[in-house]
């Protein structure tokens, strides 16, 4: 089944990429971005942009390596 192709971008929140793109889990989670943290440092609901500036994870490239990825 093929998800529906909406362009992930620095506004989309963790937890709709993860809703909308279940295939990505493995990899948000290598980079730390999996939600599975509790409490004030749970990023599900964050944006991208501000989950990547946390994370430490350039905003551009992530941007492109998820959009890629779903894109296969």
């Amino acid at each position: 089944m093929m998800s529906h192709m909406r362009r992930i971008t620095a506004s989309t929140t963790v937890s709709e990429i993860l809703n909308e793109h279940p295939e990505l889990t493995d990899y948000l989670m290598e980079i730390g971005l999996c939600g599975c943290e509790f409490g004030p440092e749970n990023t599900l609901g964050w944006e991208l942009d501000q989950a990547a500036e946390d994370k430490g994870l350039e905003l551009p490239a992530l941007l492109n390596e998820l959009n890629r990825r779903v894109q296969k």
